[in-house]
């Protein structure tokens, strides 16, 4: 009767500990960060129609599951996009073509996160109008 007592304490305290341990994870995870977060666009506060840029966001808990990008609800094409599993963080190339206020979000199962990017009309010259190619090497004039 006495072995049966120990292993069952033994059994018993095993369990506690168990969902001691699963609870303080569960408590612990809203503040390592979300699921997807801490979105972010290439070309700092300036965003041309037709120039290319790359929305970054954060995957700090589920690198299993998809990530979904849209810009105004509309989905960016290539998205959904799969998380490496070596890397916290999810890339896709986006490229406006309207002027005007962008909603950029990315969704990962019930989380999301969005950021406002204003756009403005490109000048219509391709990669040099956008920071990019020649554009980048040659020094601006405008006073």
């Amino acid at each position: 009767m006495k072995v049966q007592s120990v292993r069952a304490r033994r059994a018993g305290m095993g369990v506690t500990a168990f969902g001691v341990m699963a609870a303080t994870m569960v408590l612990a995870a809203p503040q390592a960060g979300a699921w997807v977060g801490n979105l972010e666009v290439s070309g700092g506060s300036e965003h041309k129609t037709g120039c290319s840029y790359t929305i970054t966001a954060s995957v700090e808990i589920d690198r299993l599951s998809t990530v979904k990008f849209t810009d105004n609800g509309a989905d960016i094409p290539g998205s959904p996009v799969a998380p490496s599993l070596l890397s916290n963080k999810v890339t896709i190339k986006w490229t406006p073509a309207t002027a005007g206020n962008h909603r950029l979000e990315a969704r990962q199962i019930l989380i999301s996160d969005s950021i406002d990017v204003q756009v403005t009309a490109g000048s219509g010259t391709g990669s040099l109008g956008c920071g990019g190619g020649l554009g980048g090497l040659l020094p601006s004039f405008s006073g």
